[in-house]
């Protein structure tokens, strides 16, 4: 399932590039990326990654814990950049300082991990999952267009062509 969002968001972050009109090496970066962010989720047990159900706090907790864990992994790989350990790190990172691990904020989030975390986001409202449906792309972009102050209002704008594809 982790692997097939990893495409999903890598699709997703790929059509976004292409729509703004990023050159075709930052595109590549973006891919990377977004094909790596995931992969701290490896340490997260099954059960939990899995749960058809709620999560509870202590597994919340837990999956808190996989940008974290990715980066550890990846830190001392050779060929991974530091862009994409970045990405892997604080995918999960809003404007407002409340994402985690590190609470970042405004300028200390690259416009890479602003648009991977947009199309992350997007990804995990959209696709079939253990423990919900499908939403709808329009529901979904919806709740994107809510979170702005989280997630940079003029990204979240230029993301909607991507987001309202047939």
């Amino acid at each position: 399932g982790t692997y097939q969002h990893c495409l999903l968001v890598t699709g997703v972050s790929v059509a976004f590039g292409i729509k703004i009109g990023l050159p075709a090496a930052d595109i590549e970066r973006l891919s990377f990326a977004a094909m790596l962010h995931d992969i701290g989720k490896a340490n997260i047990p099954l059960t939990v990654l899995d749960k058809p159900g709620k999560l509870n706090i202590d597994e919340r907790v837990l999956i808190e814990t996989h940008p974290v864990s990715g980066y550890e992994a990846l830190k001392d790989s050779p060929g991974i950049t530091a862009e994409a350990l970045d990405a892997v790190r604080h995918h999960h990172e809003y404007l407002d300082g409340s994402g985690y691990p590190d609470g970042l904020c405004e300028d200390s989030i690259t416009d890479l991990v602003r648009m991977l975390t947009i199309s992350d986001v997007f990804a995990a409202l959209i696709e079939d999952r253990r423990y919900k449906p499908p939403m709808p792309r329009q529901q979904a972009y919806d709740i994107l267009c809510e979170m702005r102050g989280k997630l940079e209002s003029p990204l979240i704008n230029a993301f909607r062509p991507v987001a309202l594809v047939a």
